[in-house]
């Protein structure tokens, strides 16, 4: 029997954004870590990363306010998981997060919370934002490429945790910025 073409919702990596508005996500960034709602916003995040130009230009322009929300609390979220691995990896991943939330988040400095735990998050693993940003500068929007850059730039005083009013706690396996 054919199947419908409704019967299934899309199921390109342009269609997954909506799945960030699902109501699950509601206090996402109290919610354990790691969780599998990680791995939805982690399926984003990679779809971006590994498309083509065209594909990440249209990803970007379907982030609408509530999937910012959830796209910065991963990158938070990432910043915690890199200290608790000492792995780069998801410094990566949370900052392709962070820019892809850029300029469409409710309050647009929300981001610089964000930025400042994997600024901090990547001392803490022995390497820097600069050269997390490196790494993944090709695949980022302008705007939030931009965006990092300029936080980077910032003296250190003015993109430390204790000037976006963040903290640690716990350690290894309970480690997390708040």
């Amino acid at each position: 029997m054919p199947r419908r073409r409704d019967s299934h919702p899309a199921q390109g990596p342009e269609a997954l954004l909506p799945r960030l508005r699902d109501k699950r996500f509601n206090g996402y960034l109290g919610i354990r870590l790691p969780h599998e709602l990680d791995d939805t916003v982690e399926a984003i995040v990679v779809a971006h990363t590994n498309g083509s130009a065209s594909l990440r230009q249209k990803m970007a322009d379907a982030v609408d306010g509530r999937a910012a929300a959830v796209l910065s609390a991963y990158g938070q979220r990432m910043a915690s998981m890199a200290v608790r691995t000492l792995s780069v990896g998801p410094l990566r991943r949370g900052l392709v997060a962070v820019s892809l939330a850029e300029g469409r988040l409710e309050q647009p400095y929300d981001n610089l919370f964000v930025l400042a735990a994997l600024n901090d998050a990547a001392a803490l693993v022995g390497t820097t934002l600069h050269a997390v940003l490196a790494d993944v500068a090709r695949v980022l929007p302008p705007a939030g490429h931009a965006a990092i850059q300029e936080f980077d730039r910032r003296q250190d005083r003015d993109k430390s945790l204790e000037a976006m009013g963040l903290s640690r706690t716990g350690t290894g396996p309970t480690f997390l910025y708040g």
